[in-house]
């Protein structure tokens, strides 16, 4: 399971187009949690939380999963500065058969389960999941990772 989520975070840090230096989650609330990447030995999914491990194994942050509405690697200080974050929509959230993405050109779209597998990927501006199972995925846009919910 451990080598699952490595893979999944080595693939995703592989697929951005820049370097970051922060790994930002924001969270339903509003709120953000920002992390230096250069510290984040890896991350894990724990039950319900999201786990950020240093390079030895330590905890540097735990979320709940229910918590958090998209995680985001990000060049800036923090998220805030950020105005392509915040312009991104991503909906209907939970949904049955279309994700649409509302403040984006059309651009490479993937669909991640939980264990790190890229399950699909398309071009364009919307995603259909019709034939996911119900559980909870990863959206990655650009540099951007949304959690979304199939029912």
């Amino acid at each position: 399971m451990k080598q699952k989520v490595l893979f999944f975070v080595l693939v995703l840090l592989c697929s951005i187009q820049v370097m970051a230096a922060n790994l930002v989650i924001e969270r339903y609330a509003g709120a953000e949690m920002v992390q230096d990447i250069a510290l984040i030995g890896k991350w894990v999914f724990v039950e319900t939380d999201l786990q950020l491990l240093d390079k030895e194994g330590n905890i540097l942050a735990t979320e709940p999963l229910a918590n958090v509405r998209k995680i985001v690697f990000s060049n800036e200080s923090t998220a805030v500065d950020n105005v392509e974050m915040g312009s991104i929509v991503v909906y209907p959230n939970p949904t049955q058969d279309m994700l649409y993405i509302k403040g984006i050109e059309a651009q490479t779209l993937r669909v991640f389960n939980l264990q790190g597998h890229v399950l699909q990927t398309t071009e364009g501006t919307q995603v259909s999941v019709v034939n996911l199972p119900t559980g909870t995925y990863l959206l990655q846009i650009g540099t951007q990772v949304v959690r979304f919910i199939k029912q």
